[in-house]
Order: structure tokens, then C-alpha cells, then sequence
């Protein structure tokens, strides 16, 4: 955990100028998986490309991640692909579940977007491996 807070700490001054925060509402997330309330922060970000760290909850459960957001098509109706690394804790339970979504961004104002699509996650917990696929639909705020 102390490298974790470590890590988290100092990868922010390596990013450039342009670095956001996003804060995702709705049903689960494509950066942060099973949550309802999630927050990311871009580490560094070009103008199709997005890599993130951050995290999320869904009240009775948590999940930290980092990854990789593409754009395949950037205006006002975005298509993107997301790939990413979570750690998911919820009521005793852990485990790691990496992460594939593909989704449509439809931009509402410069700093508000809705975001719909699915995603697709393995999650691995040491004695058993589920995989499933299930959407997710939301709104983003960045900061």
C-alpha cells in the first residue's frame, strides 16, 4: 500500500500541462469498472489518446484503475476504445479484473459529456476466473 500512495503521489509530476480530472456519474464506468461514482485523473493526454489513473465505488465495494483511453473518431459524437487495469475490493472479496470497453462520448458542453457502451472484464481472484460482458451509461465532468 505505501508503494501504491508512492507511485500515486509522483506520477502526476511527470504529466504535461494539459492534465484533467474527470468525474463519472451513472450506471458503472468505463475507466473504473463496477461503479457508480468515479474519479480519474489523466497523467498524460494527446489529442486521441488518454492514459489515466483513478478509482471508484459503488458503496459497498471499491475499485482502483489504470489505463488507456483511444479515440477512433474526436467531435462532438466520439468513438473510443478503453483498455485497463483494476483492482477491485467489495465486501471481502478482492481481486483484479482487467478491462475492455468500447463506447460513444456525445460532448453537452466543452466540460460535460454522456457516455454509452459496454464493457468487458475477466475477474481473477486467486481460485476462480468469471468473465462477462455488461454496459454502461453515464455523465462525465472535467475539471
Amino acid at each position: 500500500m505505501k508503494h501504491l500512495c508512492l507511485i500515486l503521489s509522483i506520477l502526476p509530476l511527470f504529466s504535461q500541462d494539459i492534465n484533467k480530472h474527470n468525474i463519472s456519474l451513472g450506471m458503472f464506468d468505463d475507466k473504473t469498472g463496477f461503479s457508480f461514482i468515479g474519479y480519474t485523473y489523466d497523467i498524460r493526454q494527446t489529442k486521441i489518446d488518454e492514459y489515466f489513473i483513478g478509482g471508484g465505488t459503488m458503496i459497498v465495494g471499491f475499485t482502483g484503475s489504470a489505463g488507456w483511453k483511444h479515440y477512433y473518431k474526436k467531435s462532438k459524437l466520439s468513438f473510443y476504445s478503453v483498455l485497463s487495469g483494476q483492482a477491485v475490493i467489495h465486501m471481502g472479496f478482492s481481486g483484479l479484473m482487467p478491462n475492455a470497453s468500447l463506447g460513444l462520448e456525445y460532448n453537452l458542453s466543452k466540460r460535460t459529456q454522456v457516455k454509452i457502451g459496454g464493457m468487458g472484464a475477466i475477474l481473477l481472484d486467486g481460485t476462480s476466473v468469471d468473465a462477462g460482458v455488461l454496459p454502461f451509461v453515464g455523465l462525465n465532468f472535467q475539471r
